[in-house]
């Protein structure tokens, strides 16, 4: 039945036909008075009645007012205040209790009834009770939360923090929350809490952890604390607790042997008699926060063997690429400067590569003593023999860090119980935000080269002054688009290779450039450039098209076809008519979609998490499935690797480069064991040597592609290779 704002009765005929209309309605309905001020109850339904624990006559007289406690929201009652006594149209959800004080979230949406002169004579009320709705928005969102705090690279800590504090707020009973993470395999500790201290979270839980049985991991437990063990938890405490507690729910989480790692705690001033809701959401919650705690431990070792030499424990030039990348970000300048031994050789040959690496670590310790006053310093190992050292607070004052390298070398080193005074050799060289990151490193090391053709400890700076890159770049944006229209652009296939049975699976397209004036350009010149200037959908968009055309081909000619991937970039992928293009163009060339893959770097979910995952839902839904290029160079895919639709992780070459560490052969494995846990293909890039591949062929991995099996090849012998 249709409501109208406005109807020709007289007020009695209007109450009269309310009533009669609410009477009809399954959900519950409440009429309201509008011409007294409070707004009264003067008539409400038997589901209003059953909502909120009222027989049919308690609340006559009263108002809305009359279900509000300790957690509605003070401005949602305002506003809600105001909108009733101003017979306006209004809709909102909040806190309200019913009888018995059960709080609930309540969606009221009122509608004003005008009698035949426009004056509001009453307000009809839709209510609804949205318990179940809102709590598992707002788990849903707290997951988004947390996912985005792991990505971030936060605490543990911090992250549970964060738990804690969201549900105090939006959980409808006022409670206090705190977690206990198991720390030695038969005690717990608080590691967060919301709003009642750590230490008091503590203390409550030593006396509540008698009444549990851990060995049941599925149960929630109940517990009424007597006030003399309330009064025994003040003494303990060096900030007595002031605030009302009488209950406590508890719930273990378990891992995924399904061993007990902590518990979450919920504190009441009353009996809880928690609904079946409460207990959804609380069997909902455990595994977000066990997943939290699985995830943060995968990537803090993740971290610590991609990101730290293991002999040293200092950190690698791996971290120092990502660290410096984010500086050059951020617009900071300054040096980079390496420094070596002059005597660490010698060194290593008497006594061993340990002594050596004891010579790196004693020399980071002196540097770290004298810290810059002022800025961010970093330091990194850089070789077997050498450390590097940035600061973003030296620009145009080289003679300071001189100095102070200098100093280190005034007190002894204590190798093996020996003493020996060192020398040093130092390369350095100015970085800015304009710099590229590998030829600021190139150049710093070119001036360490020129520092040891000195005897005894010196210091050379990089000199050398062009514009050639500069040049270059501008010839290379100068000579692009034409290169688009003249079809100068054109695309070779590398082959995708079963590690087992080493037959093709695929390949990956390739975009090449021959220009007519600058000659082959490198991928690795002009795919940035294209990317700046937003020339890059054009690029994707002539690679997509070569690589329908030459299928096309080959499935009119009955010819054999394997998928073909192909690279997608960042800016293409989040454009509004990205996914209708890739359809479209599919469809044109009627080539079968599985025959096409498009590759998005790991980088694409940090614009636009959930856009991303909406874009790979659809294109999946069209059968275009996506892998995810370069996995690991950003350390931030743990966090959303099993919520985007992937059907392909692909291990960046600098790791594979790398394997011959064994930090690195560790990533690498723990990379492929993650793929296959997630069910996911595994694909190594940049495969060189037999090593390499026995390797990877070792721990599982599916799929490589590299020289070792075939370079990148013209369409013609591409398609040789597959007959």
């Amino acid at each position: 039945m249709s409501i109208h704002n406005t109807m020709p009765l007289s007020r009695e005929e209007l109450f009269s036909s309310l009533c009669s209309m609410a009477k009809q309605y399954s959900t519950g309905i409440a009429i309201l008075d509008a011409r007294h001020i409070e707004c009264p109850f003067v008539y409400y339904n038997e589901p209003f009645s059953a909502l909120t624990g009222f027989d049919r006559t308690e609340l006559i007289g009263k108002n809305l007012s009359c279900f509000a406690g300790i957690k509605t929201a003070a401005d949602l009652l305002a506003e809600l205040d105001y909108h009733t006594k101003h017979a306006l149209p209004y809709e909102t959800s909040l806190i309200h209790y019913q009888k018995d004080d059960s709080p609930f979230w309540h969606e009221l949406v009122a509608h004003p009834i005008c009698d035949q002169e426009g004056v509001a004579q009453y307000i009809m009320v839709h209510s609804k009770n949205v318990t179940y709705e809102k709590l598992f928005k707002m788990l849903s969102k707290l997951e988004h939360e947390v996912y985005l705090e792991i990505e971030k690279g936060d605490s543990l800590s911090h992250i549970l923090q964060l738990i804690t504090t969201q549900i105090e707020t939006y959980y409808t009973r006022n409670i206090y929350c705190s977690i206990h993470l198991m720390k030695d395999g038969s005690s717990m500790a608080a590691e967060a809490s919301g709003s009642l201290p750590l230490e008091m979270a503590n203390i409550l839980y030593g006396i509540e952890l008698h009444s549990m049985k851990t060995e049941d991991r599925n149960s929630i437990f109940v517990k009424q604390f007597t006030k003399k063990e309330l009064a025994a938890a003040n003494e303990m405490a060096h900030t007595p607790l002031k605030i009302d507690i009488k209950h406590c729910l508890s719930k273990p989480i378990c891992g995924t042997a399904n061993e007990i790692i902590g518990s979450i705690t919920m504190y009441f001033n009353k009996e809880p008699n928690i609904n079946s809701i409460e207990i959804e959401f609380l069997n909902r919650l455990v595994p977000l926060i066990s997943l939290s705690i699985k995830y943060i431990a995968q990537t803090q070792q993740l971290r610590q063997l991609a990101y730290f030499d293991s002999e040293t424990q200092l950190p690698n030039l791996h971290y120092f690429h990502t660290e410096m990348e984010t500086w050059l970000q951020q617009g900071e300048k300054g040096l980079i400067i390496i420094i070596q031994p002059g005597e660490y050789s010698s060194i290593v040959d008497v006594y061993g590569r340990s002594a050596g690496d004891e010579i790196l670590r004693q020399m980071v310790d002196r540097l770290q003593e004298q810290p810059s006053r002022e800025g961010k310093e970093f330091i990194a190992k850089f070789s077997n023999s050498c450390i590097i050292f940035a600061s973003n607070r030296a620009f145009g004052q080289p003679e300071q860090y001189e100095a102070r390298i200098r100093q280190m070398t005034k007190e002894p080193f204590g190798i093996h119980g020996k003493e020996f005074y060192i020398t040093f050799k130092i390369g350095m060289t100015h970085f800015c935000p304009d710099s590229q990151l590998d030829e600021a490193i190139r150049q710093a090391d070119m001036a360490l080269s020129k520092a040891r053709q000195v005897s005894g400890t010196n210091v050379a700076f990089f000199e050398e002054q062009n514009d050639m890159k500069l040049q270059l770049e501008m010839d290379v944006l100068n000579q692009l688009t034409y290169g688009l229209q003249n079809k100068e652009f054109y695309i070779v296939l590398q082959p995708k290779i079963n590690i087992k049975t080493l037959e093709i699976e695929g390949f990956e397209a390739l975009c090449r450039w021959n220009s007519h004036i600058l000659g082959p350009v490198s991928p690795a010149t002009f795919i940035p450039l294209a990317e700046q200037t937003g020339k890059i959908k054009k690029v994707d968009e002539l690679v997509m098209r070569q690589v329908l055309r030459w299928q096309r081909t080959r499935l009119d000619s009955n010819e054999k076809t394997v998928p073909i991937a192909i690279n997608i970039s960042p800016v293409h992928f989040y454009d509004e008519r990205f996914v209708q293009q890739i359809v479209s163009l599919i469809k044109r060339y009627k080539v079968p979609p599985y025959l096409v893959k498009l590759e998005v770097t790991e980088s694409m979910e940090l614009v636009d998490f959930s856009k991303a995952k909406d874009i790979l839902s659809e294109l999946r839904q069209h059968g275009i499935e996506c892998s995810i290029d370069d996995f690991g160079v950003g350390f931030s895919s743990l966090s959303y690797l099993q919520q985007l639709p992937f059907r392909e992780i692909k291990i960046d070459r600098s790791f594979i480069n790398a394997m011959d560490n064994p930090g690195m052969h560790a990533v690498v494995h723990t990379i492929v064991q993650l793929a296959s846990n997630l069910q996911m293909n595994a694909v190594a890039e940049g495969i060189e040597t037999p090593e390499q591949f026995e390797s990877l062929k070792q721990m599982g991995c599916h799929t490589g592609q590299g020289y070792y099996f075939h370079k990148p090849l013209v369409l013609e012998d591409a398609a040789k290779l597959i007959h």
